[in-house]
């Protein structure tokens, strides 16, 4: 099961066109939107410039045969309150954070599969979808939608960030096969496996969604604070893989 799941996403690799955005190396994929305001639902895209390095070439011209994509949970992940750490939960700062993420039902760029992670209490965390990529010199975009977040009334957030990770993976191989012509990573370095190294293009510099505030702030909290949360090691260990049918598609065990 695992080799044939394996050599599928190989061979639409080969047959599905190059993934590549010439001028582009240092381009990062990025949300479409990366600032919302509170209280809407945005229908947003993964926008992917480049795909993998060519080490012949140094090219980022390695066709992308899948993207993953996961937002912090809000369970275990890490808060700073203007910078400084906190230890209050999410919940002190959002009012409704549940499934951050819902992916939109297309298959354009990844024919494939596509699916949503759920974490430990159902909530809909990320998506992953696989298939041929995109055709030479075109932009690649993987459509979803956020929550309408709410910023608690009584918290003196005047924003909250949500660091959002991201691997494009352009050939499947075990974590420590990791390297710039198998994947790019746009992930926190939060001392998960999916850190990548830093000698690894786009090491520590994941995507990210800004809410910002639209209800007035307390008049105690003055200018207000600015939120970040990100997510845990242990979370991302656990929802940046990839399951087919029950079997791990990616990393290979």
């Amino acid at each position: 099961m695992k080799k044939n799941i394996a050599k599928k996403l190989v061979l639409s690799a080969i047959t599905g066109g190059v993934l590549v955005a010439s001028q582009m190396a240092s381009a990062h994929t990025r949300l479409q939107t990366p600032t919302i305001d509170e209280g809407t639902r945005v229908y947003n895209n993964e926008i992917i410039s480049h795909g993998c390095r060519n080490p012949d070439t140094g090219n980022v011209d390695i066709t992308t045969v899948a993207t993953i994509l996961v937002f912090p949970d809000g369970a275990d992940s890490s808060i700073t309150v203007d910078g400084e750490v906190s230890d209050q939960p999410l919940s002190a700062f959002i009012d409704n954070w549940g499934s951050p993420v819902r992916k939109v039902q297309n298959k354009d760029l990844f024919e494939l599969f596509e699916e949503e992670i759920k974490g430990p209490l159902g909530n809909t965390v990320g998506y992953w979808t696989a298939g041929s990529g995109r055709k030479m010199s075109l932009i690649g975009a993987v459509p979803f939608r956020t929550n309408s977040f709410v910023i608690t009334e009584t918290s003196c957030a005047k924003s909250v960030k949500a660091i959002v990770a991201i691997a494009d993976i352009c050939e499947l191989t075990t974590v420590s096969d990791f390297n710039d012509s198998a994947l790019m990573l746009w992930t926190p370095a939060v001392g998960s496996v999916f850190d990548g190294t830093e000698d690894l293009n786009g090491y520590n510099s994941p995507a990210s969604l800004v809410i910002n505030r639209t209800s007035p702030l307390p008049e105690s909290c003055g200018a207000g604070v600015d939120v970040v949360v990100t997510p845990s090691a242990a979370q991302l260990d656990r929802d940046m893989t990839i399951e087919i049918n029950g079997a791990q598609a990616w990393p290979l065990p």
